[in-house]
């Protein structure tokens, strides 16, 4: 049996609903996902091994596109293939695939804008329009495998607040359902600002996938100002839930850092950030890891140079670790 996160699809539930029609057997149903999410087939019409009549329904009823949206621009440069997509209602939304020598991850939005008005963000400005449904999240990454990538990781980390969008909880347990897509838990990463009912819901329902808390400042005006959510859930409260998955898991937690020039990559932000970091207890913050990020567009990007104020000292980390990362905002 397939996880029931699936009976949300619109596309599960009108195969369903066809099949019964068609006075088929319900193993066709199997048989149809099994061909949409672990052979890759484009089109229903090409799926042979059913009758032809259920064939024809099906494509009579989905049209000539098993997705749920359409790729409507393309950009490529060295190692990533930005993706524009368009769905069924005109809104647009981007996914990213960056390949690697050695794997692809794959980047994803969840929202068609957000409503969290993050300072940095061009998303925010766009504010938020609705949430993606399971089958436009899941489809961002079929889109690609129907192309013949093998995808090893997959991030919500593109539009949107991911632990606001209920159906994001359902697109993991479809993306690592061995019968549907088959990706482990380990290699699904969720980004975010720090939602805490999502946050404790994740703690509960998915604590195997990979966590990134989006901090940007370890001063609370500061945060308050560049993340505005940080004044409904403090990010002292978040520490607390993400010590609670720490404690539940065993596994590393990732603090992603955006460098700005000048707003937030001062001596005085890192000795801070490293005081949160040490006020965490003392056995979990060796697992957390601190990943700072270069900026380059709404504020100039903090010199490499300058590393965050020079943090190559001793005690620098709190027992925690530091990764300057080789991409943009």
């Amino acid at each position: 049996m397939v996880h029931p996160a699936i009976e949300r699809s619109a596309r599960y539930s009108g195969i369903r609903a066809i099949v019964q029609r068609s006075c088929a057997s319900d193993y066709r149903i199997s048989q149809i996902l099994r061909s949409i999410y672990q052979t890759k087939t484009q089109s229903y019409l090409e799926m042979y091994h059913i009758p032809r009549h259920l064939r024809e329904h099906l494509h009579d009823h989905f049209g000539g596109s098993l997705l749920s949206l359409r790729a409507s621009n393309i950009s490529k440069s060295d190692r990533a293939c930005k993706v524009l997509f368009e769905n069924r209602d005109g809104s647009k939304v981007e996914a990213v695939l960056l390949s690697f020598p050695t794997h692809k991850s794959l980047c994803i939005s969840s929202q068609v804008g957000c409503a969290y008005a993050c300072s940095f963000c061009a998303t925010g400005r766009i504010g938020l329009k609705r949430n993606l449904s399971l089958d436009e999240l899941t489809d961002q990454v079929l889109y690609f495998q129907q192309l013949g990538h093998k995808i090893d990781s997959i991030s919500f980390m593109g539009m949107g607040e991911p632990l606001s969008n209920p159906n994001v909880f359902r697109a993991m347990h479809v993306l690592s359902d061995s019968q549907l897509f088959g990706t482990s838990a380990r290699r699904i990463n969720i980004s975010t600002v720090g939602i805490l009912p999502g946050l404790n819901k994740l703690n509960r329902e998915n604590p195997h996938v990979n966590l990134a808390f989006s901090m940007h400042s370890p001063f609370t005006e500061q945060r308050n100002r560049l993340v505005p959510v940080n004044q409904i859930y403090p990010f002292q409260e978040v520490f607390s839930s993400l010590d609670e998955r720490i404690r539940l898991t065993g596994k590393r937690v990732w603090v992603s850092y955006v460098l700005m020039k000048g707003e937030n990559d001062t001596r005085e932000h890192a000795e801070e950030l490293v005081k949160v970091i040490k006020s965490r207890p003392e056995e979990l913050q060796y697992l957390y890891h601190v990943n700072l990020i270069p900026y380059n567009t709404e504020y100039e990007p903090a010199e490499q140079a300058n590393l965050f104020g020079n943090r190559r000292k001793p005690g620098r980390t709190a027992g925690g670790k530091e990764t300057l990362a080789n991409a943009q905002a």
